[in-house]
């Protein structure tokens, strides 16, 4: 499974970094004051998927952010995903040391009542910031796709351009032994 993890998250970072290449330099801190996310009319020529990159910061903060090319904003949020993702790993390791549990696996009570208590306290704590952090993020990478996308929109002057995307993709493939394996790659598409 880690397997597969890291071969998505590289893929979607290289499916940024060539989005990137592909729409240009422009940091979104120069570019906000001048136009309103609100206001955003989605074109066939805009050159970062606001929903796609919307969806990805939910489940993985600051993926949105960096496929839009705004690195140190996606970096922020992948920090504070890591430092809490350690958070919960350890509240619940924590946990699984001290907790009774029935034949189902719940937990009944603890050998250590404080230490469960306070670890417990610990971990719900982390997940409800975890959410309020996979939304923020969410919320932000469409607000920078939007008034990016409105900055191009407005630099193309409503002609039309060539459009070039790349997608990653993750699939598995059956190896000769016939188990699954995890293939990454990447889909090109030119539309005139």
């Amino acid at each position: 499974m880690k397997k597969l993890f890291v071969i998505f998250l590289v893929t979607i970072v290289a499916a940024g970094t060539i989005n990137a290449q592909q729409a240009g330099k422009v940091r979104y801190s120069e570019i906000k004051a001048n136009y309103n996310p609100k206001e955003y009319v989605r074109q066939a020529t805009d050159p970062y998927n606001v929903v796609w990159y919307e969806v990805t910061s939910f489940f993985m903060p600051g993926i949105g952010q960096l496929h839009a090319s705004e690195t140190w904003r996606g970096l922020a949020f992948l920090g504070g995903e890591a430092i809490l993702l350690s958070v919960i790993t350890t509240a619940a390791d924590n946990i699984e040391k001290v907790a009774i549990t029935n034949e189902g696996g719940f937990i009944t009570g603890y050998t250590d009542a404080k230490v469960g208590k306070q670890n417990m306290a610990v971990l719900l704590t982390a997940l409800g910031i975890d959410l309020g952090l996979s939304i923020w993020s969410s919320i932000d990478a469409r607000n920078v796709t939007r008034v990016k996308n409105m900055y191009y929109q407005d630099l193309a002057g409503g002609r039309k351009t060539a459009e070039l995307s790349f997608a990653p993709s993750v699939s598995f493939a059956s190896d000769p032994s016939g188990s699954l394996q995890p293939c990454a790659g990447m889909a090109l598409q030119l539309r005139f």
